[in-house]
C-alpha cells in the first residue's frame, strides 16, 4: 500500500476523531452547566445568564454531530470551531486568574493549551480541504475515463 492511500484514509478519520472530541467537550461542558443551572444553591441571576451558554454549548455539540455526518463536505464547521474555542479559553483563563489572585502563568499554559488544541481543529480543516480536493480530481480522472458521458457547460 503506497503512502498516498494511507494517508487518503486517515485523514477521514482523523477529521472525525476531532470532530468527536469536539462533539464531548461541548457536551460535558453542557452538561455541567446544566447541573450548576439546577443547583439549588444557584441564585436567579445566575441562572440568567448560565442559561445562554448551556443552550451554547448544546447548540454547538449538535452543529458538530451535524458536521459528522459529511465532514468532509461540512469541514468549515472545524474553522469556526477554533475560533469561540481561542477566544472562550483566554476570557476563562484570565477570569480565573483574576478570581484567583493567580499569576500570569495559568492565563499563559491555558491560553497555550487552548491554542494547541484549537490547532488540532485547523488541522483536521486543512486535511479535510486535502482529502476533497483529492477525491474531486480522483472524480475527475473517473470521468475523463468515460466517452459516454454527456457533460454539461
Amino acid at each position: 500500500m503506497n503512502h498516498e492511500r494511507i494517508t487518503s484514509r486517515i485523514k477521514p478519520l482523523y477529521i472525525i476523531l476531532i470532530t468527536l472530541i469536539g462533539v464531548i467537550i461541548n457536551s460535558v461542558y453542557g452538561a455541567g452547566l446544566l447541573y450548576e443551572f439546577f443547583d439549588p444553591q444557584s441564585n436567579d441571576a445566575f441562572r440568567e445568564v448560565i442559561i445562554s451558554a448551556i443552550a451554547l454549548e448544546f447548540g454547538w455539540a449538535a452543529l458538530l454531530l451535524w458536521a459528522l455526518l459529511s465532514p468532509i463536505e461540512r469541514r468549515h464547521v472545524l474553522l469556526f470551531t477554533a475560533i469561540p474555542m481561542v477566544t472562550g479559553n483566554v476570557l476563562c483563563s484570565m477570569l480565573q486568574a483574576l478570581k484567583t489572585d493567580s499569576s500570569g502563568a495559568i492565563v499563559t499554559v491555558n491560553s497555550l493549551a487552548g491554542l494547541a488544541f484549537a490547532g488540532l481543529f485547523i488541522l483536521a480543516y486543512f486535511s479535510a480541504k486535502s482529502a476533497d480536493l483529492t477525491s474531486l480530481s480522483g472524480m475527475d480522472k473517473k470521468r475523463d475515463n468515460n466517452p459516454l458521458e454527456i457533460r454539461s457547460l
